[in-house]
């Protein structure tokens, strides 16, 4: 008898199987709660089952079901995937109508809201043992297990939310997947613990494993655990539904700062996850050799794409000026570029529309959750004394300083993780409604002792403070895309500069507050202002005089797309990067020249500012977005040492970096030998890689009359 909640057990033997409908009937909602199969699919001579195809048609005949050649479902659609560090966008393009999909919801059926395209990159591991036995053993389609196994997206985030205070669901759900990817190589491993068994596991470091095209995937227990080709297959499976039809091309969007290697790798769990939700009777034929999962366009420039368009900016000639200041859930992107004409040479190649963008920048710590991480840090960091007497770890994040006494408390521990999570889930509503539903300013929580039993704790929420480090560290990080757009328009500056606001953090009341401000509204001034003879400048026109004098540019901001109800596949700050994503695709009238990738070959471009210490302020000597392979002179060494400081702070071009800041790191470089009037030199390599050495002069080094040479890589 086969096991009747795992489809890929039933079709053992076509002879012999009991009522072959009613096993079926529930294959898509057993593993991604897709709708179950009517009996039309069955026996609807338009319809048919992939899993059938290829077998005898009479055992076929006389089961009463059909089968069909799933080579026949295969559409010339474009697929695109925004894949986001909180959620992900799956936009298609339906003869011409853009349309989004929603991915784990715990109701197919249910009425649609805006919000349900807005996908949470989330995985829920219920059975890791069993989930990693059934994933292992069948390349396509495998038998997961929706209630028994793992939950992916909607349903995992409802989970979660709902049961923020247990340690076992805490301690088993998978978030921030994409910054996982990214930042996995700094040595910040990443545990799980599945809710079941209590199984721990550690993920291994992500890796390449590109398919050969043309050619079959095949699966092993050796294999490690990737959960961004599990999550990629979550989405494929609801991309790939037999009520919708099979597609074999897919385009991904990054951040503009994704090194090359992180997003290959990235492509090819995609890839992979993609490709495992194909029927395995379509590998084999031919229709299969159009399967291809490619990188299109940046995030920011695809929501521009979008964005413009529907805001009614018309392209001229010489070309309007944008920005775009994407605050998300991991990062903040910042692009710069011109929406033009297409020139006599673009226009005769078929060209209407052409979005020439020149310069990249971001701040990397800018994001939701890392700022919810520097509340909760805030927070423990309030309640110290609590957490000393009941001996309470938590964690730190990346862009944060320590404290006198912090190696008692700051930990890489599963249990400082859960207690961490477990505080950024009461302190969520703070960030995104902007206050607490606990009006007490209390709130009652169980933590994780450094034992791990759990302890009872009223931790007090210092609200003001919180308040205050948000709106310091948002005005911060609009300075930072403020010195960048300097820098990206130094050449050729023009009078206005359209300022797109994209990402779902950009509506904050604070980051409205800053750009409403800068365009002149006086919506934001209390009474007391308004009284004073002189009112304060606003802090954003203060910002454009210190950078660009007297004379700035005038910034028309637009606020993020927003959400209507009744029109749920009209772009919004979230969903507009994947639609924009669509306008981008191979046969289109839109091009994009991208003159910061061209410069670095493909690349992404250097992250950095490298420099050194000078009277107290940082001097940059490398400058961000550099071209590789070109040396630059740093500084002298004293002593055979070098204190190389570097930073990914767009501030940094301005010179009013201070040493110490948050963001600004120093390395020790120790050198060798004679150092008489040799000066260190460096050159940019790859995004977060420096080639570096000592000579007189840049002439000797051409000359091979260096020494010290030696790599470092940026973390």
């Amino acid at each position: 008898a086969c096991d009747q909640k795992d489809p890929q057990t039933l079709l053992v033997s076509l002879q012999g199987l009991p009522d072959l409908q009613t096993l079926y009937r529930p294959i898509d909602w057993l593993s991604a709660r897709l709708p179950m199969l009517e009996t039309a699919q069955f026996t609807d001579p338009n319809k048919g089952l992939w899993e059938f195809w290829g077998q005898d048609a009479e055992e076929l005949r006389q089961a009463g079901v059909r089968a069909r050649n799933p080579a026949d479902d295969l559409k010339d659609w474009n697929i695109a995937i925004d894949f986001g560090t909180s959620s992900t966008v799956v936009a298609y393009d339906d003869n011409g109508h853009y349309k989004l999909l929603r991915i784990g919801v715990q109701d197919f059926w249910a009425k649609e809201g805006p919000d349900d395209y807005e996908n949470p990159t989330v995985l829920e591991l219920l059975d890791l043992a069993a989930l990693r036995d059934a994933w292992s053993t069948t390349a396509y389609r495998p038998g997961i297990l929706w209630d028994d196994q793992v939950r992916c997206s909607h349903e995992a985030l409802h989970n979660l939310r709902h049961n923020e205070t247990n340690p076992q669901v805490v301690a088993s759900v998978l978030t921030k997947l994409k910054q996982w990817a990214l930042r996995e190589g700094m040595g910040d491993r990443v545990r799980i613990t599945d809710q079941i068994k209590g199984l721990e596991h550690e993920l291994a470091s992500l890796s390449a494993r590109m398919p050969v095209r043309g050619q079959p995937l095949t699966v092993s227990p050796n294999d490690p655990f990737d959960p961004i080709e599990l999550y990629a297959w979550f989405l494929g499976l609801t991309i790939n539904w037999r009520g919708r039809g099979l597609f074999t091309r897919y385009y991904l969007t990054f951040p503009v700062a994704y090194p090359r290697d992180v997003k290959e790798k990235i492509l090819a769990s995609f890839r992979r996850g993609l490709q495992r939700t194909l029927p395995a009777t379509l590998i084999e034929q031919p229709a299969f050799d159009t399967f291809a999962v490619e990188e299109l366009a940046s995030e920011p420039a695809a929501y521009a794409a979008a964005a413009l368009p529907l805001l009614e900016i018309e392209p001229t000639t010489e070309g309007v000026a944008y920005a775009v200041f994407d605050f998300g859930g991991g990062t903040a992107d910042f692009d710069f570029g011109r929406y033009r004409l297409p020139d006599t040479e673009e226009e005769d190649e078929g060209w209407e529309v052409v979005f020439e963008h020149f310069g990249t920048a971001g701040d990397p710590f800018l994001g939701g959750e890392n700022l919810l991480e520097n509340l909760a840090y805030r927070t423990f960091r309030h309640n110290l004394e609590l957490c000393r007497e009941n001996k309470i770890a938590f964690t730190r994040p990346l862009d944060a300083d320590d404290f006198p006494g912090s190696e008692m408390f700051l930990e890489r521990t599963q249990a400082a993780q859960t207690n961490t999570l477990m505080l950024i889930a009461r302190l969520r509503p703070f960030w995104e409604q902007g206050a607490l539903p606990n009006k007490s300013g209390v709130e009652k929580i169980a933590l994780l002792a450094r034992d791990g039993g759990k302890v009872e704790c009223e931790f007090a929420i210092p609200e003001q403070e919180l308040h205050d480090y948000l709106e310091a560290r948002i005005e911060q990080g609009v300075y930072n895309f403020l010195a960048a757009l300097r820098k990206a328009f130094a050449e050729q500056p023009p009078q206005s500069i359209h300022v797109l606001l994209a990402g779902n953090a950009s509506r904050s009341a604070l980051v409205a507050r800053l750009f409403a401000l800068a365009d002149g509204s006086d919506d934001a001034a209390d009474t007391e202002l308004e009284m004073e003879e002189e009112p304060p400048q606003p802090p954003l026109e203060q910002h454009l005089k210190t950078l660009f004098g007297e004379i700035y540019p005038r910034l028309q901001p637009h606020p993020p797309l927003p959400i209507e109800a009744d029109t749920p596949y009209r772009p919004t700050a979230k969903t507009g990067v994947a639609l924009g994503l669509l306008h981008l695709c191979p046969g289109g009238v839109v091009k994009v020249v991208n003159h910061a990738a061209t410069a670095s070959g493909g690349e992404a471009p250097f992250a950095f500012y490298v420099g050194r210490e000078r009277r107290g302020r940082f001097q940059v000597g490398l400058p961000q977005g550099t071209p590789y392979g070109v040396w630059h002179e740093l500084g002298m060494p004293r002593d055979r040492v070098f204190n190389l400081y570097y930073t990914q702070l767009p501030s940094a071009h301005t010179g009013e970096v201070r040493i110490g800041e948050p963001g600004l790191y120093r390395r020790r470089i120790d050198l060798q030998g004679d150092l008489s009037g040799h000066k260190l030199f460096a050159q940019a390599i790859g995004p977060d890689q420096l080639e570096i050495c000592t000579a007189v002069s840049g002439a000797a080094i051409a000359d091979g009359e260096c020494a010290n040479r030696r790599t470092l890589s940026l973390e």
